[in-house]
């Protein structure tokens, strides 16, 4: 048995000295050896027995079979003695692992493979979680997390946790959590930490639709003039996820070299993009020249074309960095807070469909998985849907046209 094992067994807090001495024990069906020790998902003790027969034929003698058994039987109560239990070995060995420790190696293996966006969210999960479950069942194993336990906890969550504001739990934030936990046991069972998917059943609480506001020119002119003299790098940015659909996470990860200024174009490498599909965005005149007067074409081909400052550099610019860059702006502005900086992308996919720009281009630009999601953004909220109805709609007949 491995130190792994006597180590989870001895930590735990089930592995207190939880066993019955072996013994030998004769019948008229030959000789075995016999204790009891605690079966951690029952927590009671359970038989267990070392049959014998094998042992006595090698042995001409009962009383030298018997000194063998009995040092068989001194070594086993001395492992017994020490906290080792035999259902810490074997294909289920894993289900006896501290849920503290897989959460650790969760998170380990999630920032090997995850987006950073997406490691955070995880370890934000795993934080609450963990302390929670610590302090319901301290050093308890993966494989005894019940499903009343996990109702307990989403009861925790959405009855007694705050939002950093001090708000209650949104449903967006309870259903969320749920989502994250949904993912933390699948990954456990697929790694045999456990054999049940308690989020799964849990239900998401009935949201309403989120109505993301478009924001119209007139706001995007105002940003314009102020960006243009304060931070030109941003307004580049704001530009490409308005007319090339590119999302500000991807924007952040563009080097100099997916430039192309022959081809009037940037490459959205495969490992930057959502989805993981590679793509090429058009970009306009206006824009390579803006690049251009941000010093592009005098950077490496492996500097980050957004870095540190909003310019070519070694370094990226953090996510941090831009969404405070945002939200001062649109304070300094008094822009609407509905308009976030990834209205943009919902503004420019709206306004391309009603130019006249068929969905099926829109779609591909905006590496979408399906036409359904690319429709989905004619939905959002305009504020000058009014004035665009009544400037455009057609005239009932024309006694209409006359009146006007």
């Amino acid at each position: 048995m491995s130190n792994h094992h006597n180590r989870l067994a001895v930590s735990s807090e089930y592995s207190a000295v939880n066993y019955l001495p072996a013994t030998l024990k004769t019948n008229k069906s030959g000789w075995l050896i016999e204790y009891y020790v605690e079966n951690p998902q029952t927590q009671t003790l359970q038989r267990k027995k070392i049959r014998l027969e094998r042992l006595m034929c090698r042995y001409s003698s009962k009383s030298e079979a018997k000194r063998h058994i009995n040092n068989i039987i001194i070594a086993l109560n001395m492992k017994l003695s020490t906290g080792w239990n035999p259902y810490f070995e074997g294909e289920d060995s894993r289900m006896y692992t501290p849920i503290s420790e897989v959460c650790r190696k969760y998170i380990e293996e999630t920032e090997r493979t995850q987006r950073e966006a997406t490691v955070r969210s995880y370890k934000s999960f795993i934080k609450i979680f963990s302390e929670w479950i610590e302090k319901q069942k301290p050093g308890i194993y993966s494989s005894m997390i019940s499903h009343a336990m996990i109702v307990k906890f989403m009861d925790h969550v959405y009855f007694e946790r705050k939002s950093s504001n001090g708000k209650d739990i949104s449903t967006y934030t309870y259903n969320g959590y749920i989502k994250n936990g949904s993912a933390f046991f699948s990954w456990m069972i697929e790694k045999c930490y456990c054999k049940e998917n308690h989020f799964a059943k849990i239900k998401k609480k009935k949201t309403e639709d989120k109505r993301r506001v478009l924001i119209p020119e007139d706001y995007r002119g105002i940003i314009e003039e102020y960006l243009k003299v304060n931070n030109p790098g941003f307004l580049i940015m704001l530009k490409l996820i308005y007319a090339g659909l590119i999302r500000p996470k991807e924007l952040r990860m563009l080097l100099v070299k997916d430039l192309s200024f022959a081809e009037k174009q940037i490459r959205i490498r495969k490992e930057v993009a959502k989805n993981g599909r590679e793509r090429f965005v058009p970009v306009s005149d206006e824009i390579l020249k803006a690049l251009l007067d941000l010093g592009v074409q005098n950077a490496s081909n492996n500097d980050y074309i957004f870095g540190r400052g909003y310019k070519p550099y070694t370094e990226k610019l953090s996510e941090a960095r831009m969404t405070k860059t945002w939200i001062d702006l649109r304070k300094k502005l008094d822009i609407p807070q509905k308009m976030q900086m990834y209205s943009f992308r919902d503004t420019g996919i709206s306004e391309m469909i009603k130019n006249g720009i068929d969905p099926l281009s829109v779609k591909q630009l905006a590496n979408h998985s399906s036409l359904d999601i690319t429709t989905i953004y004619t939905n959002h909220a305009d504020p000058n849907l009014r004035n665009i109805i009544l400037s455009k709609t057609p005239n009932f007949s024309h006694t209409d046209s006359n009146d006007n």
